[in-house]
């Protein structure tokens, strides 16, 4: 893929000017306008994504397009694996058709075929998958097996300069028993191996509609702490109105969908992003509470307790960090941040007590023999 020009953004001049000021800011986010016009009128932004049949794009272009937009180089994604691309590629190898057509009463007097990859075998050296060929007989309504007309093998490269992941992939039909099929079956299997042999190599060269689904996905969540509303949407402060746009650019170039739609600060509006944030930061504490109690029952080791410490330490961040861009008070979210930073400091102590910790550690006793005779 040819690396594209420059940024170009909308003017950040609106078409409409009115006497509200406040209005104003908000046309200028319609517009697309810079950080510095956020203000009274803007709350921030609704985040639409879809990364569907999206271009193709090695590591490097997308290196060299975070550079140009200014996008942090922590959310890209690394290098191809081609144990992934092998599994991935495989995985998706399946078909279903009707055997010698579907007529009228098909599904309960013809048969189905359905074409799909199983794993056989997996260690350090190699990944081993057949394409078995199940053949459904609606009149008798039973199942039978062809136990592999193709061989999907992936054996793995290793040595001080290979980069990790590396290996080779052979793909072989098990001919005797393909030709053993009619014509239009033939054609079907030859042309998923095919499509097999043609999707690994995509994947292990380019960064798939995956990796790049979930680098979009983390760049909202993270770096422009978006609050997730649903799936695939969620709200930016406009302090990182400049990034937003950035981030739309590179998923343009990608061929991925990036809508920004203004929100102004009106009470209904943070009425919806106060809920969002707050069902999130609740369902996040009260997991976090449930696991510190399970560690206190058990015994904390210190590596667990730095682990639920630093998830009570994102959460609390961004909670302060959110009513701070806001400017409001998430009560409910502030009450169990305090139980459970109570929860914290208890399991630190336990941690830190060799008295308490031999206690956790200690073995139940063993009920000694019972002596049925009444004391004299």
């Amino acid at each position: 893929m040819a690396v594209m020009g420059a940024l170009h953004m909308p003017a950040d001049t609106p078409d409409v000017i009115t006497g509200d000021a406040s209005f104003n800011t908000y046309l200028r986010g319609l517009t697309g306008g810079s950080e510095g016009d956020g203000g009274p009128g803007l709350l921030g932004h609704l985040v639409i994504y879809n990364v569907t049949g999206v271009e193709k794009a090695t590591p490097d272009e997308l290196r060299t397009w975070f550079e140009e937009l200014g996008l942090s180089e922590a959310y890209l994604a690394g290098p191809p694996r081609a144990d992934a691309a092998f599994e991935k590629a495989t995985s998706s190898a399946r078909a279903r058709y009707p055997l010698g057509g579907r007529g009228r009463g098909h599904a309960s007097t013809g048969q189905t075929v359905s074409l799909m990859m199983r794993n056989v075998a997996r260690d350090e050296t190699r990944m081993v998958r057949h394409l078995v060929r199940e053949l459904a007989d609606h009149a008798d309504e039973t199942l039978s097996y062809e136990v592999r007309v193709a061989v999907a093998e992936f054996v793995r490269l290793t040595g001080p300069a290979v980069p990790e992941g590396s290996g080779t992939m052979t793909l072989t039909a098990e001919t005797d028993t393909v030709a053993g099929l009619d014509v239009a079956e033939q054609t079907t299997i030859t042309e998923l191996l095919a499509a097999v042999e043609a999707d690994f190599a995509d994947r292990s060269q380019y960064v798939g509609a995956d990796r790049l689904r979930k680098l979009l996905r983390d760049y909202v969540e993270q770096q422009l702490a978006g609050v997730r509303i649903h799936a695939g949407v969620y709200f930016v402060h406009h302090r990182h109105t400049d990034a937003l746009a950035a981030l739309r650019e590179l998923a343009r170039r990608l061929g991925a969908e990036l809508t920004r739609v203004p929100l102004p600060d009106a009470g209904e509006m943070r009425s919806m992003v106060d809920g969002a944030f707050d069902a999130k930061a609740q369902a996040d504490l009260e997991s976090l509470a449930r696991d510190i109690a399970r560690l206190q029952a058990d015994g904390p080791k210190a590596y667990q307790v730095r682990q639920v410490h630093r998830r009570y330490t994102a959460v609390a961040a961004a909670a302060e960090q959110y009513q701070s861009d806001l400017d409001t008070q998430l009560t409910a979210t502030v009450a169990t941040l305090e139980l459970v930073q109570a929860q914290m400091a208890s399991l630190m102590m336990s941690a830190a007590d060799p008295e308490q910790q031999a206690t956790h550690r200690q073995p139940p006793r063993t009920p000694g023999p019972t002596n049925s005779r009444s004391p004299p």
